[in-house]
């Protein structure tokens, strides 16, 4: 009887796992890939500007960013945290490279090695970033719905 049971068992097993589909495999999509490069540029600009507000326009209601020390804030905190007067680092200059783009139908993962220059505490410094985003298209607009960066080498 338990050798049944443990047939029984293996060959339910072995059907759930070949009705799975196979792997996620991004889209072709040439429109919604220069969307984003364009929107990946734009927001950079926004940053070096301070625009906060026009920042803020292209980040999802339920946005989430991770910090680098692994602090998560959600769309108000990061956009406070940007706005604080007494901050100490200043975006003068980014720019993107090894930019790479997946597209999953309304969803999107962006990544790209991004050098950024900043004056902090009176220095300019430059630090090299690798950065992940993840964009969701809702309304016809893309927005970025999370995104997290981590130092290349210090």
């Amino acid at each position: 009887m338990r050798h049944v049971f443990i047939v029984t068992v293996l060959l339910a097993l072995s059907l759930a796992l070949s009705a799975q589909r196979p792997g996620a495999r991004a889209d072709a999509n040439p429109v919604a890939e220069g969307e984003i490069k364009a929107l990946e540029l734009r927001l950079a600009g926004l940053i070096v500007r301070a625009d906060w507000d026009g920042y803020g326009k292209h980040l999802a209601s339920d946005y989430l960013h991770t910090r680098d020390n692994g602090h998560v804030e959600s769309k108000d905190e990061a956009l406070a945290s940007l706005r604080d007067v007494k901050r100490k680092i200043i975006v003068m200059e980014m720019e993107s490279a090894d930019l790479a783009i997946r597209i999953y139908g309304d969803t999107v993962v962006s990544n790209a090695e991004f050098t950024t220059s900043v004056r902090e505490s009176g220095q300019v410094k430059t630090h090299r970033t690798r950065q992940t985003d993840v964009f969701v298209k809702r309304d016809g607009q893309w927005y970025l719905i999370a995104d997290q960066g981590t130092t290349i080498g210090k």
